[in-house]
């Protein structure tokens, strides 16, 4: 299942507030570098919310250029000493509830 625009929405905007970076300039994909970290935490919680979808068809909604390097790198993000696995956590928390409270 992929998700909504809504939902995709929502991983950017929680993102982004986490991280400090601009979610609109994020979707739109004209931040990079250091501005670009909202974007990294909103792939990695939709990779983990929805695991079936494609990878780089979520990279391309979260506004990254080159969508199949984006999901290749992911893993060097997580390995960056600004990373924190607590972020995609509430991120990913967030899209569940949406989730659950739709299915309540």
């Amino acid at each position: 299942m992929f998700p909504t625009a809504d939902q995709i929405a929502t991983a950017i905007v929680t993102a982004c507030r986490l991280t400090g970076s601009n979610p609109v300039l994020i979707a739109l994909g004209t931040e990079g570098g250091e501005k670009a970290r909202g974007r990294h935490i909103a792939l990695a919680a939709l990779v983990e919310a929805f695991p079936d979808a494609r990878r780089t068809g979520l990279a391309r909604s979260c506004g990254y250029r080159t969508p199949a390097s984006a999901v290749s790198n992911l893993t060097n993000f997580r390995k960056q000493s600004w990373w924190r696995e607590a972020w995609v956590d509430e991120v990913v928390g967030e899209l569940v509830s949406e989730q659950y409270a739709e299915a309540g």
